[in-house]
């Protein structure tokens, strides 16, 4: 049974069959077509001539009026009987008895069987010729034609699979055997084997391609062979390149801890300078400020020299300035070093906004600089540091109205985010935008760096050190929010505080003894 199953896999045993099948799918339908016309052709043919007989026979009758003569009647039917399929014929008027038959000892029995004529011969006087015959002919010659028929199928079909099966074998099945045998002792031998075969047939290119595939592979291994053994030669070398450059690493992971220790000792150092340097700085300065400032108003006698009291005023104005940026850079280093920490306490945001723009006003005034600030529910409060925010938005507003052109004007804002159920995404936001010249996309990032500030006649008319944005920045980050800014040329700048959820709470809370806000962290 498995060896049944195995021929019938191969592809020989495949092939014939499929041209079997093909070669009977168009023979049989064509030779069956073939024979069935020519049986209707050969039945047309029939019928054709014994009706043309027939109608010579009765012509002649008619013609030679030979109705009341039985024996000339006879006479003239005769010609009908040399014809081999003819059985019987009879004359007779409207059906009554025949006055002449052929056979004239029987006439046309009932119980004879064949194909039938009736042809008028007179229409006038109503006789009629009726003829009998007979197609047992045209069936014997119908059956030896089919028996011719299908022995010529089976002779072709024979040879047709004769024909396959020898092309198969020479065309298709020796070199494919061929082929299959270097395969198999290739794949066992482990060593690849090339195939004796030349032809320029599709077997042929199949063949040279399987060669083509060996050589290649033959020079790919001998490459491999090579490639390891320069592997080996060079995995030594690869051995000694490594210690090598572990012992760079741990040289340099040495070096790099020297100089983290470095680092963090000279941001000590930098810490505890400032530190030390800040009431060394602070003392003379607040000093120089109050000496500068007591002789510009004058509270121990004027000075008869006003351009002595034009200079107390910049020494007095030139102090403040250095003292805001000595307690910036103090506070930027606190905030680097991580000791600087919030005291936190509970603030209307409408005092806080309102004591901001209480004091920014004089400047705003004094630039023609209109001030817009929106409406603020006083039961509103924040649980933040303060000094630092207020630190913050009095920078912010400041920086507005410094760097608006004269007769321009601030808009500042409180609005409340909606929550949606997560605390993250609810919170507070501060807006103050202005009506200044404005930024373009790559000078935003340098109004942010500190130390830096924009190349342009605005702020190149105002003093400062660049430190406001980025403190600003740090401090809002210490409450946990953020702080962006958004800028288009020509049309001005808004700056955005958010401070969390976390930190917005309302009076009426603290009213009724429950707390208004989370703690922050």
């Amino acid at each position: 049974m498995i060896a049944k199953l195995a021929l019938l896999k191969r592809l020989k045993v495949k092939l014939l069959a499929i041209v079997g099948v093909a070669f009977l799918a168009l023979i049989v339908p064509g030779v069956w077509i073939l024979l069935v016309t020519t049986s209707l052709s050969d039945e047309e043919m029939l019928a054709t001539r014994i009706g043309n007989l027939a109608a010579r026979t009765a012509l002649a009758i008619d013609r030679h009026q030979a109705y009341d003569s039985p024996f000339l009647a006879r006479d003239l039917l005769s010609p009908l009987a040399a014809d081999r399929a003819f059985l019987c014929a009879e004359l007779s008027r409207n059906g009554s008895t025949p006055v002449a038959a052929l056979p004239s000892s029987q006439g046309c029995p009932t119980d004879l069987e064949g194909l039938e004529i009736n042809i008028p011969v007179s229409t006038q006087q109503g006789w009629e010729l009726r003829v009998l015959f007979t197609d047992a002919e045209l069936h014997a010659q119908r059956h030896f034609e089919y028996t011719l028929g299908l022995s010529a199928i089976g002779v072709a079909f024979l040879a047709a699979m004769i024909a396959v099966a020898a092309g198969f074998t020479f065309l298709v099945e020796r070199p494919l055997t061929r082929l299959l045998t270097a395969i198999r002792n290739s794949s066992e031998s482990g060593e690849l084997q090339t195939v004796n075969w030349r032809g320029s047939d599709e077997m042929g290119l199949v063949v040279r391609a399987y060669n083509a595939m060996v050589e290649r592979e033959r020079q790919r291994d001998q490459a491999l062979v090579n490639t390891n053994e320069e592997l080996r030669r060079s995995e030594a070398d690869l051995n000694n390149l490594n210690r090598q450059l572990e012992d760079r690493v741990t040289d340099r992971t040495r070096e790099l801890e020297l100089a983290k220790k470095s680092a963090e000792f000279a941001n000590f150092s930098k810490t505890r300078f400032l530190r030390a340097m800040s009431h060394e700085l602070r003392t003379p300065l607040n000093a120089i400020i109050g000496f500068s400032d007591i002789m510009v108003q004058g509270t121990l006698g004027k000075l008869e020299n006003d351009r002595y009291r034009e200079f107390s005023g910049d020494i007095r104005d030139s102090g403040r300035h250095l003292l805001k940026i000595i307690n910036e850079l103090l506070d930027i280093a606190r905030i680097e070093a991580g000791q600087d920490t919030l005291e936190e306490e509970i603030v209307s945001v409408n005092v806080l906004m309102m004591e901001c723009i209480r004091l920014v006003s004089p400047l705003a005034k004094e630039r023609s600089i209109t001030l817009h600030n929106s409406e603020i529910d006083p039961e509103l409060v924040l649980d933040v540091d303060a000094t630092k925010v207020k630190q913050v938005l009095l920078n912010l507003i400041g920086n507005a109205v410094k760097y608006t052109p004269i007769g321009g004007s601030v808009h500042v804002a409180v609005t409340l985010r909606p929550r949606h159920g997560d605390p993250r995404r609810g919170g507070i936001e501060f807006h103050i935008r202005d009506t200044g010249k404005g930024m373009s996309a790559d000078q935003i990032p340098q109004a942010m760096a500190a130390f830096e500030r924009l190349d342009n006649e605005i702020t190149a008319s105002q003093s400062g050190t660049g430190l406001g944005l980025p403190l600003a920045q740090m401090m809002i980050e210490l409450h946990g929010g953020s702080l962006t800014l958004e800028s288009e040329v020509g049309v001005g700048t808004t700056v955005s505080v958010w401070l969390p959820a976390t930190r917005v709470g309302y009076m009426r809370s603290v009213l009724n003894d429950i707390p208004p806000v989370q703690k922050a962290g």
